[in-house]
């Protein structure tokens, strides 16, 4: 049975919530493409986060969410009177907005229900913490495909203060729950996700045992769904959070692909490579391609002594190595050797590490790298980013130092400072 691709998922009311999600995305984009960055205020910041909140109506948007919430958080960011008009389109002409904006908010917005008791205190939260958020924001605008940016982010968000209930009560909503819908929507990639307190999502982390984690962690794990699976972004991972959460402790891995036959017993399938492949599989074939790749998995050994490291053996699944919760946590961390970083060998690696991680049982947990002897190009470093998978490499070929970039090397950066 081949693992479920989530994407089927996405139809009826599933398909319209995520599709309100993406437009919640594009009418933050465009607002903030029309608005300087350093000059928002508390207020703004406070408009801003009111147009990712909904407010349900048994378990559906509520028919006055666009009255309550949307054309106020609009008029309040221009400065405009606010109208209530007959409808969404009347009151958005009755205002003097830019016409982008009156576009991309007709459209159906609005993808959080924050509580409602910390919705009016969240007011003065933003205002305090102005030029924090202002900062939060810049960066959410700025991610990179690498995605230890967005690691990075996460724990700039966990060292927020809690937004206060408006009586003393002690009781404080977590900084992610009110930014991180806000983040997720701003992001280029679509990457960084809704962590937002939402039962379904709350379902999610446990699944993933990242319930406890703190923030980075959290976000880490999300993001290592994304290209699984089906799941292409993190809408769709909210959206389908608790089909996620049902499927984690099933999650089928493939079975091993059939042995291809070949026409007549004649010849043998003809393989297809580009010429910077072909020269990387030729050259792989000498003696000294052999010996400095096993200098290379001999020294990764040496330098993670205290972890458990396997590499594969099934034909179908012949990995190089695989790290064991090499961050800390649950999460395992499989790695390509390739001495040479040349664009046929990073294709080349990159086939590899995407196939062999499909017939893995812990799949979902497990983070991919590229080692190779020096630091790849550019090019090739923002292709492997886009693929979430990290660069790691040996600085010269006496295999002392290990250097990197990408999710994956923080958590690599302990492990080899460990005793």
């Amino acid at each position: 049975m081949p693992t479920t691709n989530l994407a089927s998922r996405l139809r009826g009311h599933k398909g319209k919530w995520y599709q309100t999600e993406r437009n919640t995305a594009f009418l933050l984009k465009v607002v903030l493409s029309t608005r300087p960055t350093n000059e928002l205020s508390g207020d703004d910041i406070w408009s801003l986060l009111r147009l990712t909140w909904i407010t349900l109506s048994k378990g559906r948007p509520s028919p006055n969410h666009w009255r309550q919430l949307k054309v106020p958080a609009i008029a309040a960011l221009w400065g405009q009177p606010q109208s209530s008009g007959g409808n969404l389109r009347a009151a958005l002409d009755a205002m003097q907005i830019p016409s982008p904006i009156k576009q991309a908010a007709t459209l159906p917005t609005g993808m959080v229900n924050f509580r409602n008791v910390w919705r009016n205190s969240s007011r003065k939260w933003c205002q305090i913490n102005r030029k924090t958020l202002v900062n939060v924001i810049q960066q959410a605008l700025e991610l990179k495909p690498n995605d230890q940016s967005r690691l990075t982010l996460a724990k700039a968000l966990d060292k927020l203060p809690g937004v206060p209930q408006p009586k003393s009560t002690g009781s404080k909503a977590s900084p992610a729950v009110i930014l991180t819908p806000l983040v997720a929507c701003l992001d280029p990639g679509e990457r960084f996700p809704v962590i937002n307190g939402r039962e379904s999502v709350n379902r999610l982390l446990r699944a993933l045992d990242l319930y406890n984690r703190n923030l980075e962690d959290q976000v880490k794990g999300m993001i290592g769904l994304i290209g699984q699976f089906g799941i292409s972004d993190s809408f769709m991972i909210d959206v389908l959070a608790d089909e996620i959460a049902a499927l984690a402790s099933k999650l089928v891995v493939p079975q091993p692909p059939p042995k291809p036959k070949v026409a007549n017993g004649k010849g043998r399938l003809l393989p297809i490579f580009d010429e910077a492949e072909r020269q990387s599989v030729q050259k792989s074939k000498t003696v000294v391609y052999r010996n400095r790749h096993k200098r290379m998995t001999n020294a990764l050994r040496q330098k993670f002594q205290g972890y458990e490291i396997t590499e594969g053996t099934d034909n179908y699944c012949r990995y190089d190595a695989l790290l064991k919760r090499y961050d800390g946590t649950n999460r395992d961390l499989l790695i390509e050797v390739k001495p040479d970083p040349d664009i046929g060998s990073v294709r080349i690696a990159i086939g590899q590490l995407l196939d062999y991680r499909r017939f893995l049982p812990h799949r979902a947990g497990t983070d991919l790298a590229l080692l190779t002897i020096s630091r790849p190009p550019k090019t090739l470093l923002d292709l492997l980013f886009d693929l979430q998978i990290s660069a790691l490499w040996f600085d010269n070929e006496d295999y002392q130092k290990i250097l990197g970039e990408g999710k994956a090397w923080e958590g690599l950066k302990a492990a080899l400072r460990s005793p």
